[in-house]
């Protein structure tokens, strides 16, 4: 039997096809299908379409790992319907995308993921037992993600427009990349992105390229955001008894040792060990249809 692993994040939806050993034959990216940014028929079309390419016979096992498929049961019953929707006559598992993340990233091993991209959450797998940290969305929370990263970066700019602060390396920088005439056209430009997160979000490579020239206010922004990544770590910590790894993923990692360095930093007196990821979440997503699949026949 063939294998569709689906990271449905808040940015884009990955398909991917895999053997029944796990090679990967074929990708698909269709936009996001998170329930919040989307109409459900919106989500129905992006994962039949998704699944259909793929798999147009219907023959495989689907394990879609779904954002916002967690706590709160009105968002988990909508999203349980899209799928029995848009995945036909296929069997199908249905997790939070989080959760495959977690499983791919150590491999199916005990530890701790955190995923920082335009929203921010952590979760821990004790025995297959998840326990999550953060998550809470970007009115609430969503600290060390790429949104809250750009967030700040806006803040300095601003800040510099009025003299509040000295114009450093980001100023023409964030002038240059958003195309911006004069001071005051980012808030025509703010307008434009109609608060959109996704679009917002990702501006943070804006942030990476100060970095690169050694922009003082951008390097303490990454600063502030591994110690909030840390937080997410040292909170699920406290469930482990024993050494255990922590691995990442997200766009905020692309900054590389801006965000990683002081995130090492900050972990230095858990014992754990900061790993890059082992697998990526769709292939973490194949590792769990198989198991999923395995105790449909056992039953």
């Amino acid at each position: 039997m063939k294998y569709i692993g689906i990271d449905g994040g808040g940015t884009k939806t990955k398909f991917s096809l895999f053997n029944e050993e796990g090679k990967k034959e074929k990708d698909v990216l269709k936009p996001t299908v998170h329930i919040l940014n989307q109409s459900e028929e919106k989500c129905v079309q992006y994962l039949k379409e998704g699944v259909n390419e793929l798999d147009p016979d219907q023959n495989c096992y689907v394990v879609a790992g779904l954002a916002g498929y967690g706590q709160q049961k009105e968002l988990r019953d909508k999203i349980q319907n899209v799928c029995n929707r848009a995945f036909g006559k296929r069997q199908f598992s249905l997790y939070n995308d989080v959760e495959i993340a977690v499983q791919g990233a150590l491999n199916g091993e005990d530890g701790i993921v955190v995923i920082a991209g335009t929203g921010s959450i952590a979760l821990s797998n004790i025995n297959h037992k998840f326990k999550r940290c953060g998550g809470w969305g970007y009115q609430l929370g969503d600290e060390g993600s790429a949104f809250w990263i750009v967030k700040k970066m806006l803040s300095v700019y601003c800040r510099q427009i009025d003299g509040r602060l000295e114009k450093t390396q980001l100023y023409d920088i964030l002038k240059k990349e958003c195309r911006l005439i004069n001071d005051y056209d980012i808030i025509t430009f703010m307008n434009n992105l109609n608060n959109d997160r996704s679009s917002i979000a990702s501006l943070a490579y804006i942030a990476a390229m100060a970095a690169d020239c050694g922009d003082p206010h951008v390097l303490q922004i990454y600063q502030e955001a591994a110690y909030e990544i840390s937080l997410l770590i040292r909170t699920l910590a406290k469930e482990f008894s024993s050494p255990f790894k922590v691995s990442y993923i997200g766009g905020v990692f692309n900054a590389g040792h801006y965000i990683l360095n002081p995130l090492k930093e900050q972990l230095k007196f858990l014992p754990c060990e900061l790993i890059s990821p082992i697998h990526s979440p769709e292939y973490g997503a194949f590792m769990l249809g198989k198991i999923d699949n395995y105790k449909e026949k056992r039953k």
